[in-house]
């Protein structure tokens, strides 16, 4: 699989995220995630990934979550749209 590349299933999440009103700023390749989501309750470091497919973080999403993780935080990896409905309390 080759790294930096957006997973198909991002744009549907993304849009559904932005239908409840959140807002979605999608990071640029090499940033270690793909996007912060802000709710009026959280900002989530997201790191969206294919729950159909076999997957790895690559290393600079591995040292990134390492370093969030490490102060306390969460860095959240969402595979589907369930996932995704999940982290904001939406389902």
């Amino acid at each position: 699989m080759k790294a930096d590349r957006r997973d198909k299933n991002e744009a549907r999440i993304v849009n559904v995220w932005r239908g409840l009103g959140y807002t979605w700023i999608p990071m640029k390749p090499g940033q270690g995630f793909d996007g912060l989501l802000i709710t009026p309750h959280a900002i989530h470091v997201v790191e969206v990934k294919n729950g159909k497919r076999s997957w790895t973080l690559t290393d600079c999403e591995a040292r990134t979550k390492e370093r969030i993780e490490a102060l306390g935080q969460s860095y959240d990896i969402v595979e589907s749209l369930d996932d995704a409905l999940a982290l904001v309390g939406a389902l």
